[in-house]
């Protein structure tokens, strides 16, 4: 009765699956694009703690040396690093207050690094891949 007709809703069938083929492959294009950035800034975010905590051991290093004039050599030091943490760079902040305690005078430092992948740290626009750790300690002597 209608031989023409014949076919037609295999073809549809066809562009159907054609188009859900490729909205699912674009989809797993994104997903893993995503996937890859998400683990390289979590590589980043690791690489700046510890060029935050390189800057603070160092910071922590002079204040307890002898000799060394508490915050005065520290604060404000700005540190560039090589191998592994090439790119990054951590600034160290330094503040002193003196504390009585008994009969005795103690000195307090807080000791703050800063790591960041971008100089300066806290740039204006930061980029999507900026990343900034800080770390603090606060001791006496």
């Amino acid at each position: 009765m209608f031989p023409r007709s014949r076919g037609f809703a295999s073809g549809m069938v066809i562009a159907i699956v054609v188009v859900l083929g490729t909205i699912m492959g674009v989809s797993l294009v994104v997903v893993s694009t995503t996937q890859q950035v998400g683990a390289s800034l979590d590589l980043q975010g690791v690489r700046a703690y510890y060029a935050a905590r390189a800057g603070l051991d160092w910071g922590l290093y002079h204040v307890l040396r002898t000799g060394f004039a508490g915050c005065a050599g520290v604060d404000g030091k700005s540190i560039v690093f090589g191998g592994n943490l090439a790119g990054f760079r951590s600034t160290v902040a330094c503040s002193e207050s003196l504390h009585e305690e008994g009969s005795s005078n103690v000195t307090m430092y807080a000791v703050t690094s800063t790591a960041c992948s971008d100089d300066p740290c806290t740039p204006a626009t930061p980029g999507a891949r900026y990343v900034e750790r800080q770390v603090r300690a606060t001791l006496s002597k």
